[in-house]
């Protein structure tokens, strides 16, 4: 007798130790948690939009990361990565590279645009922080049991259509993370659009280092909204355009007045990761220029005054030509840094669009030095 009721009371004991099933207002709260309360994460988001014109679908995947950032407009600098293509918005400003073209178009100033960028747009940081998630029923998907929650994103008339908006977010309640996002955009009460969104490969690593853009060497930028040259880069052996622009300190400073040297012209704008890196290999100890080579910054793009300020943090070695858009097209210049180096009658001796390596070893005098 003794044994059975020691055996009851086990079985009541396990039974009552056993944690009840958290409700949906319980799993949503510890998804924000673990979500918006982290320093970075990264995941894969692959997306299938619907092509309501052709009854098609197409299906891509996303690679993102978030690192938060108290000074960033957003709250955030983050990465993302689809294709041949790559997105950067760090520091407020937002880079686009095209592994394609090698290029990177440099954004300044477009923090409303980018509440629509899709990496944003569609990501559990961006959902979770939405009001209010509205808890609509259980769910299985891909064989899993999920929480599926609601936000109506609009629900207006625009030009007497009747436009609805809504997201259903499902979010496992074992791991409180959000796996499958489905958007659903009706006119006038029919479907339009469908866009899925499936999440995966979730990380949560400690911060390690502020998140910098990752620019392959040899890549150009430019700055949107800027006119490109339609001109080609000037050739090996042309005569070299003469200029008169003006220095930081107001200084007019002419191409001619440097006839019987060598001249290097840096083509350089200030967000340009490698042209930073140009100016901070020019500013080693281990560098010199030999002393028949004049060398000038040319920034077609920045105004007066961030040039300044950004030469009092950064510290370019040699002069700062400013106002130089009309010398940029006049030399065909496309993207940057663009290197030219000017003989000493005046003559193109050297084109070089991108960064290299072996650029800098070419003007480097020391190494010239060492090498004889």
């Amino acid at each position: 007798m003794m044994k059975k009721i020691i055996f009851g009371l086990t079985f009541m004991g396990l039974c009552f130790s056993c944690d009840a099933p958290l409700s949906p207002d319980q799993v949503l709260e510890k998804s924000k948690a673990k979500i918006l309360e982290s320093v970075q994460i990264g995941f894969h988001q692959t997306m299938v939009w619907e092509d309501p014109n052709l009854g098609e679908f197409d299906t891509t995947l996303y690679i993102s990361f978030f690192q938060k950032n108290p000074n960033a407009d957003l709250g955030y600098d983050f990465f993302g990565k689809r294709g041949e293509g790559e997105f950067w918005f760090v520091g407020n400003v937002s880079f686009w590279v095209d592994h394609q073209d090698r290029e990177v178009t440099v954004v300044e100033n477009e923090t409303e645009r980018l509440s629509s960028n899709s990496y944003r747009s569609f990501s559990p940081i961006h959902l979770l922080a939405q009001e209010p998630l509205n808890y609509k029923k259980d769910t299985v998907v891909n064989g899993k049991t999920l929480m599926e929650f609601v936000w109506v994103e609009m629900d207006t008339v625009v030009m007497e259509k009747k436009v609805f908006l809504e997201n259903h977010l499902f979010i496992n309640p074992a791991n409180f993370l959000p796996e499958f996002l489905s958007r659903r955009l009706y006119h006038d009460g029919k479907r339009n659009q469908l866009i899925e969104v499936f999440y995966s490969n979730y990380s949560f690593d400690p911060v390690s280092e502020p998140l910098e853009p990752k620019i392959p060497q040899g890549y150009v930028s430019k700055a949107d909204g800027v006119e490109i040259s339609e001109s080609k880069l000037l050739a090996i052996g042309e005569k070299a355009p003469d200029f008169r622009l003006k220095d930081l300190k107001g200084n007019w400073v002419n191409l001619s007045d440097f006839r019987g040297k060598k001249v290097l012209l840096d083509f350089s704008m200030i967000h340009c990761g490698w042209c930073k890196i140009a100016i901070d290999q020019f500013k080693k100890s281990s560098f010199s220029f030999s002393e028949n080579v004049v060398p000038l910054y040319i920034n077609p793009v920045d105004e007066p005054g961030k040039m300044e300020k950004y030469q009092s943090r950064v510290g370019i070695p040699f002069p700062v030509l400013i106002g130089a858009k009309e010398v940029g097209q006049a030399y065909g210049v496309r993207g940057y840094p663009t290197f030219y180096l000017i003989d000493e009658n005046g003559a193109i001796e050297l084109v070089d669009e991108g960064y290299s390596d072996e650029l800098i070893q070419k003007l480097n005098s020391k190494v010239k030095t060492e090498s004889n």
